[in-house]
């Protein structure tokens, strides 16, 4: 794929595997599907993002009839997009697509996302570079202001509560938090935020998420009889298959095999 696109992708209660040579970014809009990729998995709904770096592997699972995206397929070698790059000074391979994340809009650019579904579904079916451009343009740069990093506050002077923010997280295990709830939940901002867990935790905040939701997993798995089905309903998973391909991930084993080690 050489142009980059905008475009509407109704996923209803469809799943699969993809992997493409381009990158994307995923906005959720209306209903919710869940995505994964190798390390770390998210819910996608209204504001939500999951932002895919070229050839990187990623699972979805659409959790309602109504579930649709808008997605931006973005091709790094589209001449408008090195064009859009050097207009902006940046790079956003460099910037947005280091690795698989999922990130939160503003409460300002929500309205955007409607205003784009209304505009591609005036133009379904035919295309409209004009508009192409100005929805690529638009969200690209958007995400890239988001991205920046909060240069008034310095790391080192600033440090993760790490009791409060795990206090925060086991509360919401059936209902995992987004990285704007928790950089809410610590009073800071949701980019500040971002660069602290990479910077004292060395993981992003959803995969630090994760690792809270394995450990609780890995404990009611080991210490009492619970169903793979009620375990993963209360640690947020979508099912039991969902919940286990999780665990295998961070594990390297099945939660059946981990059970029977200790024979329960």
């Amino acid at each position: 794929m050489v142009t980059s696109k905008a475009r509407r992708n109704l996923i209803a209660r469809q799943s699969g595997e993809h992997c493409h040579e381009y990158s994307q970014i995923l906005f959720g809009w209306r209903g919710q599907m869940e995505c994964e990729f190798h390390k770390e998995s998210g819910q996608l709904s209204n504001g939500t993002v999951a932002i895919i770096p070229e050839h990187t592997a990623h699972l979805f699972s659409g959790l309602n009839d109504d579930c649709e995206l808008l997605v931006i397929d973005l091709a790094l070698s589209d001449p408008y997009i090195q064009a859009l790059e050097q207009a902006c000074n940046t790079s956003f391979k460099d910037t947005l697509f280091q690795q698989p994340e999922f990130v939160s809009l503003n409460s300002e650019i929500l309205p955007l996302l409607d205003f784009a579904a209304k505009q591609l579904l005036s133009t379904k079916d035919q295309l409209n570079p004009q508009l192409n451009c100005q929805l690529v343009s638009l969200f690209m740069t958007q995400l890239c202001q988001m991205s920046a990093p909060n240069l008034t506050l310095s790391l080192t002077h600033n440090r993760l509560d790490i009791a409060r923010l795990n206090d925060f997280i086991d509360q919401r295990l059936s209902n995992p938090p987004s990285n704007s709830e928790l950089a809410n939940a610590l009073y800071v901002s949701e980019s500040h935020f971002y660069c602290l867990c990479q910077s004292q935790l060395g993981m992003t905040p959803q995969q630090y998420l994760m690792s809270r939701r394995m450990q609780r997993a890995n404990f009611l798995l080991t210490n009492s009889k619970i169903t793979l089905a009620i375990l993963a309903a209360e640690l947020g998973f979508a099912d039991a298959s969902s919940f286990s391909r999780s665990y295998k991930k961070y594990y390297h084993k099945t939660p059946s095999h981990a059970r029977r080690l200790l024979g329960l």
